[in-house]
């Protein structure tokens, strides 16, 4: 019995291995692009573990690969915001680099040219109350400085500002000329080709922010061509403002009986609203006091 299970067994190995080396030459011998039964098996299988597999795998790659760049666009956004943000500040920081740097040259080509024989106190506006923002505002110089009141203020480019009304040991209140309240005006005159018609300026209450020429005396009919666009300076018929001193520019005139000029508007030549740095100017008289 042993014998005949022995023989069996041999017979199933020499069986497997004659099917074995028929499917093998098979195999071999198929060189077109048919697979053989047994590949077609293996891709099959193939196909269907990549579909279990491959695919979810594949999709929560994609997945984290998009995680992974929304991420990485995040920071670059952040970083282009924090560029942006310096470029802002470095743009400011050169726009009052160069707003400063005009201020020094007004202030250099002044104190060279028209105000080269004025005797003058250079002062920082620090002060300035919106409720009285075209009435007066208050500079760093002081009576330790040699500012005294009645003193005449201009800009730097040398256009007239006001005038000191009050004064501290490092500080001193300006009344604006466009002050409505204080003062009995600025004596002036309109510098035309033909004549000079004097006059009193003072701040305007129909125009804010401008000022008023009340022209004295009977005045010869004069064309408005001849005013409008003239400039306005100081007369120097006081102890307060020297002559010379621009004023600003007639933008309009009102005529009077017969056809005279009465008024004008005039448009402040400085730059009121945004003043940072001033002249005190004194004159000889003053500087005298000052000593």
């Amino acid at each position: 019995m042993s014998r005949y299970l022995t023989s069996r067994r041999l017979f199933l190995l020499l069986g497997s291995i004659i099917v074995l080396v028929v499917i093998a030459g098979l195999t071999i011998s198929r060189t077109g692009r048919t697979a053989s039964w047994p590949e077609q098996v293996v891709m099959n299988v193939e196909n269907t573990v990549s579909g279990w597999v491959y695919r979810p795998v594949s999709k929560l790659t994609a997945f984290f690969g998009g995680l992974h760049d929304l991420r990485q666009m995040y920071v670059e956004n952040a970083e282009l915001k924090h560029d942006m943000q310096d470029y802002q500040s470095l743009k400011a920081q050169l726009n009052d680099a160069e707003a400063e740097d005009n201020r020094l040259r007004q202030m250099v080509h002044f104190a060279q040219g028209a105000g080269k024989s004025l005797p003058r106190v250079p002062a920082h506006v620090v002060g300035r109350e919106p409720s009285e923002w075209n009435s007066q505002l208050t500079i760093d110089a002081g009576s330790a400085q040699g500012v005294r009141p009645d003193m005449a203020v201009v800009a730097p480019d040398g256009s007239l500002v006001g005038r000191v009304e009050k004064v501290a040991s490092h500080s001193a209140k300006v009344d604006l000329i466009t002050d409505t309240q204080v003062g009995d005006g600025v004596s002036a005159f309109a510098d035309t080709s033909s004549v000079q018609p004097f006059g009193v300026v003072t701040g305007s209450t129909r125009n804010q922010g401008a000022l008023d020429m009340t022209f004295w005396g009977s005045l010869v009919q004069l064309p408005a061509k001849q005013l409008v666009g003239q400039e306005v300076v100081t007369s120097g018929l006081s102890d307060v403002f020297p002559r010379g001193i621009v004023i600003g520019k007639i933008t309009k005139v009102q005529y009077g009986p017969h056809n005279t000029v009465q008024t004008a508007v005039v448009q402040p030549a400085a730059d009121l609203d945004y003043l940072q740095d001033v002249f005190v100017v004194r004159t000889t008289n003053q500087a005298g006091q000052g000593q």
